[in-house]
């Protein structure tokens, strides 16, 4: 057959060749199946359930003990766990370094604290009399007022029959009494205690030995000398008495907030320290600005002027004061950062300016005891309130509450002529002062406020002029938590946050080109809002004393009756004076009418000295002022009695352009203690 035959027959017959194979495989395995034996024959559907049935039977049963007992385990468990504890030998590894464990502390950066800024500047305008070391040592005092001739004894007067008049003088002093012990603390009579400050603070030794002078020994009352009793400094100078006309203020510092700020970025980061990482003041400015012909709105940065900082304060106060009057102040509520210590205030009441409205006079806790009582108010439920008033700290930074404390902290004495502001190094009591910050632990409940005291000084360098008009403002210092005084303190950069590693990295570049921290571990609050407007005091204290009035006429208009005055009502005025030049204060006892202008000439007056208590006679004083009697009324029969006048008011123009209301009752006990009431025997 040729190719194309064999080729058309494939073609044309695949299928059937298909169809041939298929039914050839079927039929194979057809012939094989028949020839298997039949499944019925050998197995039945209830022999196969019953079978395994039987073999769940043989695996539920416990065939331990025929297994168990020719095993012979090898494994030896506690060996291995043992293993599991071993430490690995590190140099199999070739690490070049070994690794730190990481805790979920590590990754809490030290931010910066937020700071507050103080608030509630309260300005007072102060004229007192302030005690100044000497500038020379001696034996004796060699001031001038010490040395003028002592006053002449004062006739009695005669005691008459108890008038109307005096009725009402007594109720007046018990009334002014009782407003005053509530408005000083109720502090067992005004601060009448003898404090640890080198004598008592009324009374005591006078200084000297001497009485200075010639003439009659007269001393003052000691009853009245509300101020402080200074005494000799350690140097061996004597005190003497130094005009101080200033403006002090006080102002608040947040430092709960800021203490909540602190622990806010703190607390829970690394390397957190309380010692460090809690709020530890440092420095205090003081700016001032004259408004007397510019807006407070309208001031510029160009027109605030440092006016003191706290190495002037404590330059002054251990080089040129003659101690420091104790402290009104709970300790809790004060810092020695900002907190300036009380000058020596002589015979003058202080109590009033020493403090902010705001702070309370006892402590946090004894305010929550007091608070916490359930008992009958006449006792406070046995919290003895005048208890915790004299329990007060009333110390200033020394020790004795002397100068000499702080001249241990500063060293050597200082002439009186150089410079404030051309003071030596004093680097050591700056470091001595951050030494308070060891072992310092974080406080459980901080009080709400501290508070901020400043003085604004005449007749220094850059300081406030008679007739201006003032503001003031302030801000206050802490160590930087992530950049301390001390480098051993310094925690560590990687512990930072980014921002505060910049910032941090930056002080430390500074630090290492000035070769010294100093000044750049502070951290200074913004400045508070301004103060109010105030200016310097005047030299002049008016005291209105006993008012007459003229004759009475009573006549009938429109059919009622009307008092009709035939007389200028008179009244007796205390016109009290500082002399710049030898401190004391010049009492001017005069008769005044409306219209009165309140100037004198006098042969003599009788001063108190208030270093010695001694009173002495000034020859020739002179009184020059322009202040002016507008108007004076009371002393009219009160309704409820005709035994019962009421109390004389004066209407005053003094020479700043100011009109004053000034009250009898309120001016009782200071024109009594100047006039020598009860020195002459007036009731």
């Amino acid at each position: 057959m040729d190719t194309d035959k064999i080729k058309n027959f494939f073609v044309n017959h695949f299928e059937k060749m298909i169809l041939v194979v298929v039914i050839g495989v079927s039929v194979f395995l057809m012939y094989q199946g028949l020839q298997k034996p039949n499944f019925l024959d050998q197995h039945q559907p209830g022999r196969l359930q019953q079978d395994a049935t039987q073999v769940r039977s043989d695996v539920d049963i416990n065939h331990n003990d025929e297994v168990l007992k020719d095993r012979n385990p090898t494994f030896d468990i506690v060996r291995e766990t043992e293993k599991l504890y071993t430490a690995v030998e590190p140099s199999e590894y070739k690490l070049e370094r070994t690794w730190e464990g990481k805790t979920l502390e590590s990754i809490i950066r030290r931010q910066d604290p937020i700071m507050v800024a103080a608030n509630s500047i309260e300005l007072t305008p102060v004229t007192t009399a302030i005690a100044f070391r000497a500038q020379t040592n001696s034996d004796e005092p060699n001031y001038a007022l010490f040395k003028l001739d002592g006053a002449d004894e004062l006739e009695k007067v005669e005691k008459k029959t108890r008038t109307r008049r005096n009725r009402r003088r007594g109720g007046a002093e018990m009334g002014m009494g009782m407003g005053m012990d509530m408005e000083m603390g109720d502090m067992e009579g005004g601060m009448d205690m003898e404090m640890e400050m080198g004598g008592d603070m009324f009374g005591g030794d006078m200084l000297g030995g001497t009485e200075g002078g010639e003439g009659a020994t007269r001393t003052f009352n000691a009853e009245y000398d509300f101020g402080f009793r200074p005494s000799e400094t350690d140097d061996q100078r004597l005190p003497e008495p130094r005009l101080g006309q200033f403006i002090v203020g006080t102002a608040l510092v947040p430092h709960k907030e800021l203490y909540a700020n602190f622990e806010l970025a703190l607390a829970d980061a690394t390397e957190y320290t309380p010692a460090r990482d809690t709020p530890f003041y440092y420095g205090l400015q003081v700016e001032r600005a004259d408004v007397t012909d510019k807006p407070v709105d309208q001031l510029a940065d160009d027109d605030w002027v440092e006016i003191w900082t706290r190495l002037r304060y404590t330059t002054l106060a251990g080089k040129f004061w003659s101690g420091f009057a104790p402290e009104t102040v709970h300790p809790e509520y004060r810092d020695n950062a900002f907190t300036m210590w009380l000058p020596p205030v002589l015979l003058d009441d202080y109590r009033a300016w020493a403090k902010h409205t705001e702070i309370p006079a006892l402590s946090k806790q004894q305010l929550q005891q007091l608070a916490n009582q359930t008992d009958e108010v006449e006792d406070f439920g046995g919290f003895d309130v005048d208890a915790a008033l004299d329990d007060l700290e009333l110390r200033g930074p020394g020790e004795r509450g002397t100068a000499g404390g702080m001249d241990e902290m500063m060293g050597g004495g200082m002439d009186m002529g150089m410079d404030m502001d051309e003071m030596g190094d004093m680097d050591g009591m700056m470091m001595g002062m951050m030494m308070g910050m060891s072992g310092r632990a974080a406080e459980v409940d901080p009080v709400e406020h501290k508070m901020i005291r400043f003085y604004d000084f005449a007749g220094i360098k850059n300081g406030p002029l008679v007739g201006r008009k003032y503001v003031y403002r302030v801000r206050f210092s802490v160590v930087d938590p992530n950049f301390p005084f001390s480098e051993k303190q310094q925690p560590q950069v990687k512990n930072l946050a980014p921002e505060v590693a910049t910032r941090i990295q930056e002080q430390m570049q500074k630090a290492s080109q000035a070769d010294s921290r100093e000044e750049l571990f502070e951290r200074w609050s913004e400045w508070s809002a301004p103060s109010a407007i105030t200016s310097l005091p005047s030299l002049e204290h008016y005291y209105v004393g006993p008012v007459e009035r003229g004759p009475i006429t009573m006549a009938t208009v429109g059919g009622k009756q009307v008092e009709y005055s035939r007389g200028e009502p008179k009244a007796k005025l205390l016109a009290s004076q500082y002399d710049p030049e030898t401190g004391a204060r010049i009492p001017v006892e005069m008769d005044v009418i409306a219209g009165t202008v309140l100037s004198k000439e006098m042969e003599s007056a009788d001063v108190v000295d208030p270093i010695s208590l001694m009173v002495k006679k000034m020859p020739n004083p002179s009184l020059v002022s322009g202040t002016t009697v507008v108007a004076i009324d009371g002393a009219k029969p009160l309704k409820i009695t005709n035994d019962v006048q009421s109390p004389g008011l004066m209407l005053l123009f003094d020479q700043s352009g100011k009109l004053t209301v000034h009250d009898e009752l309120e001016d009782q006990e200071m024109f009594r203690v100047y006039t020598y009431a009860e020195e002459r025997g007036i009731e």
